[in-house]
């Protein structure tokens, strides 16, 4: 029952719940952002992002999925007025991209708005598929979060879009071994 599962326990003056086996303590359970406080991710910037699939599984391998995930890249600048393309590439559990934010918009964007959008967009895209196919198939295929680097100088844009085009061909190296 609710009250023999959940018990309350004093703790320097605030409610710890006991769930389960695990004791709640906020001090130690909370998430942290991975975003850099003193960054203003709507400044004219460009970014390498990474976004993964929950749990690394290789969600991506469906053409499917893969052909939304596609179409809603391309059509994002539609979206977002000063947002510019480059290099991008769907491997089975991960995407990489390359985009530039411009600053000389009446409305300024920050990335954390292009990257919550293109993965709702992509996700009521699949959710659909599935309805409309019956597939037998999860809907929610996104981590939780992502991973950015600003790019600083036009030598690591050189490498990152070198990277990027290159992961293909090093994770099918990887499989043969």
């Amino acid at each position: 029952m609710y009250n023999q599962a959940q018990r309350e326990i004093e703790r320097y003056g605030e409610v710890e719940v006991y769930m389960g086996k695990a004791q709640y303590d906020p001090d130690i359970h909370h998430r942290h952002s991975s975003r850099l406080s003193n960054c203003d991710y709507a400044s004219q910037k460009t970014y390498f992002v990474t976004i993964c699939t929950q749990g690394c599984l290789p969600y991506f391998e469906q053409p499917a999925l893969r052909s939304i995930l596609e179409e809603t890249w391309h059509s994002l600048p539609e979206r977002f007025a000063g947002l510019i393309l480059d290099e991008y590439v769907v491997m089975p559990d991960h995407v990489h991209f390359i985009l530039w934010l411009s600053a000389n918009v009446p409305e300024r964007i920050t990335l954390g708005q292009v990257i919550g959008a293109y993965k709702s967009l992509t996700s009521v895209k699949w959710l659909k598929h599935i309805e409309m196919t019956g597939l037998n198939e999860q809907g929610k295929f996104w981590q939780r979060n992502y991973m950015e680097r600003v790019i600083r100088n036009k030598d690591e844009l050189t490498r990152i879009r070198e990277y990027i085009r290159n992961n293909p061909l090093r994770a099918a190296l990887k499989k043969e071994l």
